[in-house]
């Protein structure tokens, strides 16, 4: 009996030449690349809430009250590293404050009750500047700047206070920071606390 099944030859596919090949891979490679850099700038540039640094934080571990009440128990900032920033206290009905701070930027909860973000960058060359306990004041071991416990400029070759974020209370009443909005802190001549330092410094330059 004879084999009639019928055998049908496939189409043959064009032949690319090798150099073809090579510069379609290496346009191909290319545009990947530069897609999955995009995809990263993008995610820097707009990075999602409760991310850290660059991005809305809420303060869940403590509410607002109970926040300020920790910093003035302690007498230290409330650091938060993720977000590069000091949460410190500072008083409303102080005379000059509200003129000074408001509640444009700054959180309020009653006439001698607020909070405040301070980005913890030192304004003269951007190093990290550390809490110093027995001053009392933000010293910055780089070179020498100082600011009291509300970031306000005393000492050193800083040209302002401490930067700070805007800050407020939320309906769950907790503290709110927006770390993508910077404001510039206030100026060598804007010292409304007028603080001393309370001990001896940490930074002796």
């Amino acid at each position: 009996m004879s084999d009639t099944t019928n055998h049908r030859r496939l189409p043959e596919l064009p032949k690319v030449e090798r150099r073809t090949f090579l510069r379609y891979g290496l346009a191909g490679g290319t545009l990947a690349g530069l897609a999955t850099f995009g995809a990263a700038s993008l995610a820097f540039l707009w990075p999602g809430l409760g991310e850290g640094f660059g991005a809305e934080i809420e303060i869940t571990d403590f509410n607002a009250r109970d926040l300020f009440a920790k910093i003035s128990d302690e007498k230290a900032p409330f650091a938060y590293p993720a977000g590069r920033m000091y949460v410190i206290r500072w008083e409303p009905g102080r005379s000059g404050a509200m003129d000074a701070y408001g509640e444009q930027h700054q959180a309020v909860l009653g006439p001698s009750e607020g909070l405040m973000a301070l980005y913890h960058k030192c304004v003269h060359l951007g190093c990290r500047v550390p809490w110093c306990q027995t001053s009392q004041w933000f010293e910055c071991p780089c070179h020498g700047s100082k600011y009291n416990r509300w970031g306000e400029w005393v000492d050193g070759p800083a040209p302002r206070g401490l930067d700070r974020f805007p800050s407020s209370i939320n309906e769950a009443g907790n503290l709110v920071i927006d770390t993508g909005a910077i404001v510039t802190g206030p100026s060598r001549t804007g010292n409304v606390l007028q603080q001393e330092a309370e001990g001896p410094n940490c930074v002796s330059l």
